[in-house]
This record gives C-alpha cells, sequence and structure tokens, in this order.
C-alpha cells in the first residue's frame, strides 16, 4: 500500500469516527478534528469543562470533544467526551491574586489535594519532612498523578490560597489544625539568601539565558574559573548577582545538587511513579524579557517563590510547517520563535496570560510556547513586583528518557530488524522527534508523541492490565504510522518492547530516588556540622563565618556525589539502546542518508555512546567544531555540538540542545556520535522514504552543490 493509500485509508476510518461522534456528541452536526496548533478553545476560552466518559469496545482511541473540536490523543479504548460550559476568557487579573480569571483552575485538582491531606502528612514525616512544604509538594504531584492532568495537555493554574484552603492539615484528632503549621509554606520556600548559603556550602554551577525575544533562547555560563585553586574555580553569590543583571539565572538539575530542594524533587518523584527533575530558575525585577518565547520537552509545574512572574502560554504550532524543527526546542538556540510569528504566522493562540505570586502554581504542557517577563501589566501588587523572582519547575521527564509511545516503536522495529522507511531517524545520533513524523496527520502526530500514562513505572494490582494496555496502543498507533512496517514486527516483540522500556523507566526512577535521598542526607549532615561548629563560625562583628572546605568535607560535593547517580542513568540509557540493535542487521539499519552523503556504522552502540574499547573509532577519531557529539554533563553523557577544539584537539567546547554549555572538557569526556561522512554521487542516495516536500528539498539542495563545484 502506497504513503498516498494508508493516508486516504486512515482519513476514511477518521471521517466514519467523526461522523458517530458528531451524532453521538452535537445533534447540530458541528465538530471536527483540531489540528494540533488548534488543540484548545479559540478566542482564549476557558478550560473548565464537564465530561462524559463512555466504554465502547468499538473504539480503539481516546477522543477528547474541545469547543465543538474533536482530537485523538491514542490512549485507551474509551470514548471520552468534553464540553465546554464557560466562555469567559482567561486573561490578567492583578486584583485577584494577579492571575488568570479562576475558570483556569482546577477544582478537581484541589478537591484531590484536600482528599489526599493525610496521605501527604503521612509521606512528609515518614522522610523527615515538612508536612506544610514537601508533603504540599506530595498532595499536588499525586492530585495531578492520579486525575492524569498531563495526559490533558491544559495548562492551568492554581492560587496559594486555594491551595492553603485546599491543604489545612489535619491534626492528629481529625480536627482541622489551623495553626501556623498547617501553613502551606510554599512563597519564600527557596530565597536569594538560601541560594547564598547553597553557593557557599558546595560547588555550583549554573547558566544564564539570553533576553532577546526576536531570536531563539540561548545559554551562556554565569561564571568562568578565575585560576586553577578550588577557591578560584567556584562560581561565588557576586558571579550570580553580576548574571541577573543580564538575564536569568538558571541552575538545572538544582534538586539534585542542592540539599534543600531534594525534598520536593522526591515528593515529586514518588508522587508520579516518574524519575523527574527539578530546575531553579532566577529573574531579577524589571526584566522585559526574562525568557523569549520557546517550548520544552517536559511537562512542568512551576511554583513561584519568591518574588513575581508574569507568564504567557500559546497553543503549540503546527509542526508540519516546520518538520525539521523538534517541537518541543522551538525557541532555542537558532530556532527562533517571536511573538509576532506565534501570533500571526503560525496563528497560535494565547491560551493563558497570567502573573504568578508566592505560592502560586502553573502547569504547562511540553511543546507549548511561553514566555515571560518580572514587568507586570496593569498589576497593583508593588510589594512584590520589586522582588528578586525566583521560581521552582518540576519537570515531568517522559521524553527525555524515551517513555513516550514514539520512542517504544523505535525501539520495538530495531529489535525485530525493521527498517524505518516511514520516519527513517533510525541511527541514535538522529533526532527522532524531526523530519517525517511531524508529517503525519494530527490525530496520528499526537498519538505518536503522547507519554506513556502516569503509573507505568508503578507496581500494584492494575500493572498486567495497564502493560497490556500500552502494549496494545503502541502496536495501534504504529500501524496508523505506516502498516507496512509496522506489519512486520512480531506481536512478541511489541510486548517485549514495551516491558523493556518499563523496566529502563523503573531503573531510572530508582536511581533518581537514591539521588534525591544521597542530597537530603547530606543537608542533614551539614545542619549536624554547623550545629557543632555553630560556636566556632560567628565572627568578630557577629557574622557568620566563610565555611571551611576541608578535604572530607570537598570529597561529599555535589559534583561528586551526584556524578555515580549519572552514571547510573548514563549506563541505563546505553543499555537499553544496546537491547534495542540486538538481533537486527546493525550494517543495513544503521544505513542513513544525510543530505547528499551516505552513512554506514558497523556498531550502531558504538557511535551512539563511545566505545568501552579503545581501539573505538569514536573515542580515537579527530573531532573537529560543529560535530555531533555526546558529552559529559556532569557525569551523564548528552548530545551536544563542538563549538571549540584546542591546537592539539585534547580540549574541548560544546553546546548541549537546551543551550547549556560546558567548556575545557578532556577527549574522554567527549564521544563523538557518528563517524566521518563519506560522500557519494547524488544518485546513490536512497529517496523512496522521502515525503515530496523532502524530495523537492533535496533536489534544491543537489543543484546548489552543482553549482558550487
Amino acid at each position: 500500500m502506497t504513503t498516498s493509500t494508508r493516508r486516504r485509508a486512515w482519513s476514511f476510518d477518521v471521517l466514519v469516527v467523526k461522523i458517530c461522534l458528531i451524532l453521538l456528541c452535537h445533534p447540530t452536526g458541528a465538530g471536527a478534528f483540531a489540528p494540533i496548533h488548534q488543540r484548545f478553545a479559540p478566542n482564549n476560552q476557558c478550560y473548565r469543562q464537564e465530561e462524559l466518559n463512555t466504554n465502547t469496545d468499538s473504539c480503539c482511541c481516546l477522543f477528547q470533544a474541545q469547543n465543538r473540536q474533536t482530537r485523538i490523543i491514542g490512549r485507551s479504548i474509551a470514548l471520552n467526551v468534553a464540553t465546554d460550559v464557560a466562555s469567559s476568557s482567561v486573561s490578567a487579573d492583578a486584583g485577584g491574586g494577579g492571575g488568570s480569571s479562576s475558570s483556569s483552575s482546577h477544582p478537581i485538582i484541589l478537591e484531590r489535594m484536600r482528599q489526599l491531606r493525610s496521605e501527604s502528612m503521612d509521606y512528609a514525616t515518614s522522610f523527615g519532612l515538612s508536612p506544610s512544604k514537601e508533603g504540599a509538594f506530595y498532595a499536588l504531584f499525586r492530585a495531578i498523578r492520579l486525575e492524569d492532568f498531563v495526559r490533558q495537555q491544559k495548562p492551568f493554574v492554581l492560587r496559594h490560597d486555594q491551595v492553603q484552603n485546599a491543604m489545612k492539615l489535619l491534626s492528629n484528632n481529625g480536627s482541622n489544625d489551623d495553626d501556623q503549621s498547617s501553613v502551606v509554606a510554599w512563597p519564600g520556600f527557596f530565597s536569594m539568601k538560601h541560594l547564598e548559603k547553597a553557593l557557599e556550602d558546595d560547588f555550583l554551577d549554573a547558566a544564564r539565558g539570553s533576553t532577546d525575544n526576536r531570536k531563539g533562547w540561548k545559554i551562556t555560563d554565569v561564571s568562568v574559573p578565575r585560576g586553577e585553586s578550588f577557591e578560584e574555580a567556584r562560581m561565588t553569590y557576586e558571579d550570580v548577582q553580576a548574571a541577573l543583571e543580564k538575564g536569568t539565572v538558571i541552575f538545572n538539575a538544582a534538586g539534585a545538587h542542592i540539599p534543600s530542594l531534594a525534598g520536593p524533587t522526591l515528593a515529586c518523584t514518588d508522587a508520579t511513579a516518574l524519575p523527574c527533575g527539578l530546575n531553579l530558575y532566577i529573574t531579577a525585577a524589571g526584566q522585559r524579557t526574562s525568557a523569549p518565547p520557546h517550548t520544552d520537552k517536559q511537562d512542568v509545574v512551576v511554583i513561584q517563590s519568591t518574588g513575581c512572574k508574569y507568564w504567557r502560554v500559546y497553543s503549540p504550532p503546527n509542526p508540519a510547517d516546520k518538520p525539521l524543527a523538534e517541537p518541543f526546542a522551538r525557541g532555542k538556540m537558532d530556532d527562533s520563535l517571536p511573538l509576532y510569528m506565534l501570533e500571526k504566522d503560525l496563528g497560535c493562540q494565547m491560551l493563558l496570560e497570567t502573573t504568578l505570586y508566592p505560592g502560586d502554581v502553573l502547569f504547562i504542557p511540553a511543546a507549548f510556547p511561553h514566555t515571560t517577563s518580572t514587568i507586570l501589566p496593569n498589576s497593583d501588587r508593588t510589594d512584590f513586583e520589586k522582588e528578586t523572582s525566583i521560581h521552582l519547575t518540576m519537570g515531568f521527564d517522559h521524553h527525555i528518557w524515551d517513555l513516550d509511545y514514539l520512542s517504544v516503536r523505535r525501539f520495538a522495529l530495531r529489535r525485530a530488524g525493521v527498517v524505518d522507511t516511514a520516519l527513517g531517524r533510525t541511527r541514535d545520533d538522529e533526532n527522532p522527534y524531526t523530519g517525517p513524523c511531524n508529517e503525519l496527520p494530527a490525530e496520528v502526530h499526537n498519538a505518536l508523541f503522547a507519554e506513556l500514562p502516569l503509573g507505568f513505572l508503578e507496581e500494584d494490582e492494575n500493572s498486567a492490565l495497564l502493560l497490556e494496555q500500552v502494549t496494545k496502543d503502541v502496536e495501534r498507533i504504529s500501524l496508523a504510522v505506516d502498516e507496512t512496517t509496522a506489519r512486520q514486527v512480531p506481536p512478541e516483540i511489541w510486548r517485549e518492547s514495551v516491558e523493556r522500556v518499563r523496566k529502563h523507566g523503573m531503573d531510572l526512577l530508582e536511581t533518581h530516588r537514591n539521588m534525591y535521598l544521597a542530597a537530603l542526607e547530606e543537608g542533614r549532615i551539614r545542619e549536624a556540622e554547623e550545629a557543632m561548629t555553630a560556636h566556632l563560625n560567628n565572627d568578630s562583628s557577629g557574622g557568620r563565618k566563610k565555611v571551611v572546605m576541608t578535604p572530607e568535607r570537598i570529597q561529599r560535593l555535589s559534583l561528586f556525589r551526584v556524578k555515580r547517580f549519572f552514571d547510573e542513568i548514563d549506563q541505563a540509557k546505553k543499555s537499553l539502546r544496546e537491547w534495542s540493535w540486538q538481533g537486527s542487521n546493525e550494517a543495513t539499519m544503521t544505513t542513513s542518508t544525510v543530505g547528499s552523503a551516505t552513512v554506514v556504522a558497523s556498531d550502531p552502540t558504538a557511535f551512539a555512546y563511545g566505545s568501552t574499547a579503545q581501539s573505538s573509532p569514536t573515542t580515537a577519531a579527530v573531532i573537529k567544531v560543529g560535530d555531533q557529539v555526546e558529552a559529559d554533563l556532569g557525569g551523564a553523557f548528552f548530545p551536544a555540538t563542538v563549538t571549540r577544539v584546542s591546537a592539539d584537539n585534547n580540549s574541548f567546547d560544546v553546546q548541549f540542545f537546551d543551550g547549556d554549555r560546558e567548556t575545557g572538557l578532556t577527549r574522554s569526556q567527549v564521544k563523538l556520535i557518528a563517524p566521518a561522512v563519506v560522500a557519494t554521487q547524488p544518485e546513490e542516495v536512497d529517496t523512496s522514504h522521502m515525503t515530496p516536500k523532502q524530495l523537492k528539498r533535496w533536489r534544491k539542495q543537489q543543484e546548489k552543490l552543482q553549482q558550487k563545484s
């Protein structure tokens, strides 16, 4: 069956289901599939909806009718019809907490948090944490997990007073406890004072984001070593203050490095049964653009700690408009996504406009463009507007850790030895979220890019049923993507691949939990040491003396503590990819077209992560500026581009996919992803898998090359 025939067949099937859905939900006959860039209500309509759930054996997808629009999101054999019951706009509300209208918050989440009060208190006390801090974090993320709000892909806001009312903790006698211990202590949870102490106690690193809203978001280092000694190499509080004058300062993986942030990160991880992370964002007051419009690879929950920040969230652009751009990394690096382009050229609609104040919560799905500022429109809350803004961003890292349907399909095809002629991007150095996958019909694209359901990594009475359902969904979605390749995969391979990805996720979950527990333990050790030496740490003026870094304490610094966990993460990634290649004809499976050249790899796992053998071409080859590599970032290896090479080819600077940079890496810290590209004649290039658009683009490239020659 040809591609066009398959698409017509798919369109016919969709048409039949659409007609059935229209008859069921809309007697007037209105309704249509929403394209990816119009997933939500037009004209900024709010999201408060009533939902009807009707099970049916004849439907293989989960549908949501939103504002008389329908979208396949490919999850279970259920028909989910959601109809709007409100039409008020989502706009800034300076007087009522400075945020969106109440309709953009979710009473379902608040009610679930109320039900989880006792469980969250027990969780916090079991780890020696605060019920009003980490306990409340656990309740929030457990509520999101149980209500499956990540899968619903709707941004929402919760105000601190709403959370406070929901989380009035219960005293031991079962009554409401109204004393100060019951206050949800998210405002001021992490402040500049806490940051100053964290920098004094440890050896931390940070990046600074660009502020030009006409260009892609780029990241530079906050500081560079001033010398070779330990103290000269450390980033200081003064370095951060200087960087804040130029842009937002970002501490990636702060939950692993800063003990006081490990508790919330552990709570998020345990509540969702997902390997999650926490980043810390600090912005000076009065920044017109603290982050240019961009998208992220994670679904994120933002908790404002100090100061305030103005947010605008948009519907995703249509990925088919720029298929070679990753939907999860729009507006980053060289991909510009200015506001005028979002609103006019790409047709993205503002879904939510709000200002977050201390204790407020915002949820943003992955791939949804957003931009921020610390200059507030029409605000009378000047008490917060002059403060430095600090917010915590918790990430649901499904796509980071291959916990989505696209990844499972990719691994299953490899495991079965089937060449992916539909989507390509077979090699480990190729970004699977770019290219032909972004030109699929919107319904198929959404289903393919969907995260595996929260709870997939949990061990409970529903595990077997969920595993079976995910297996069916992967096979069904793969058939919708391309029937020819999907039919070549034996049923047992689909099941085996789902089980292997689940094991991979569970291993990562355990590693992340241990990493955060280790950070908590380090925090307790530091507190005990400070208590023991408190009488020695005050100077004559009553101030606090600088922490002395003894050799023993240096060995406990986060860069050493975290490295072993990042090594485990790197090994888990490598192991999964090695497993997926087993049973494949490696030379055939890794032959790939890159422009007008063909690359053939005899050992795909070697180029993806570097071979442990010293004779590997990935470690012996000369590395040049512009090469795609995997570079050491705190002990784990991640894709990056080489930006500088020393004259002796022994020192390298790299830039990671999210714009973060590392400088002065040694040869052992940089692994060449792919060997040198060997050019061939244009007629040797296999163009059978290319779409008409890609073929046209490729031919133009050949014409330019011929003109140059």
